[in-house]
Parts: structure tokens; sequence; C-alpha cells
């Protein structure tokens, strides 16, 4: 609706860019409120145990944890601005077509592997079964390296 408006790309998406910070800087945030309070995280506890003391320990393991909060809060701007800038144009468009709407790479794998699982399970169950059948390939299971189109041309 702002970009029909007249808004910029970074004027029309900043409340949705807010919360998307929001959200991704609240467990960084909770983690370093209770810092020293509640938990003892390891490397403070290894260093009181190896003789320092625990101011030493307490700075060191600040330093750290803003550290890890500064470069968190810096991915996330920058995967931000990325988006946006990805996925609308220097003409203030929405690009669907550079948007995917498929389910996460490393899901998809999963699924396959475990539709590649089931079949071995159904495979050494029949072979137990006593189905002497049980290892061959349906015909539907396999899929050339080239494929023809109707001309007969490889593609």
């Amino acid at each position: 609706m702002h970009l029909a408006f007249g808004a910029s790309r970074m004027e029309a998406c900043k409340p949705i860019a807010r919360e998307a910070l929001r959200l991704a800087l609240t467990p960084v945030i909770n983690q370093m409120s209770v810092l020293g309070i509640i938990s003892i995280p390891g490397m403070m506890t290894g260093a009181i145990l190896g003789g320092s003391s625990v101011q030493q320990a307490a700075r060191l393991q600040m330093i750290i944890m803003f550290m890890i909060s500064s470069s968190t809060a810096l991915a996330c701007i920058f995967t931000t601005i990325a988006v946006i800038a990805v996925a609308l144009d220097g003409e203030h468009r929405v690009r669907s077509d550079r948007i995917d709407e498929r389910k996460f790479g490393l899901w998809r794998a999963s699924d396959w592997l475990g539709k590649k699982a089931m079949t071995v399970v159904e495979r050494v169950s029949n072979l137990l079964q006593g189905n002497p059948r049980a290892f061959e390939i349906s015909g539907n299971e396999r899929t050339p390296l080239l494929s023809e189109d109707n001309t007969g041309r490889h593609r």
C-alpha cells in the first residue's frame, strides 16, 4: 500500500523490517540481561576456576557477549537490507519472481531422504517376506539424464 502511494522501498518496508529485527534480536537481548546474575556462562566459570579474579572473568565474559550481540545485530541488519533490496527493485516495485516460496532446502532434502529410506525399508520387508522381485526397479523410478523433446533432440 505504501508503495502505491509513492513511498520509497525503505519507507514502505520500515514497519516490517522493524518487526523482523525486534524478533531476531530478542533472544540476544534476553541473554545479555541475565549475563552474570542468573547464569554464569562457561567461559566465565572456566576463568574463575583457572585462578582469575571474578572481576576480570566478568569483564572478559561481558566483552565476549557484547561482541556476539553486536555481530548478531549487524548480521540481522545487513540481511534485512539485502532482503528488501532483492524483493523490491530500483523502481520500487515488488518482484515476486525473486521470492522463493518453496520449503527450505534442508527440509526438502530431509523429505527426499525420508522417502528413499522408506522405499529401502519396504524393499527389505518384501525380501524378508519372500518376494523375489523386491529389489527390481519399476519404470517410474527411472529418469533419463537427458530427456528428449517432441522433435527427438536432447535438451
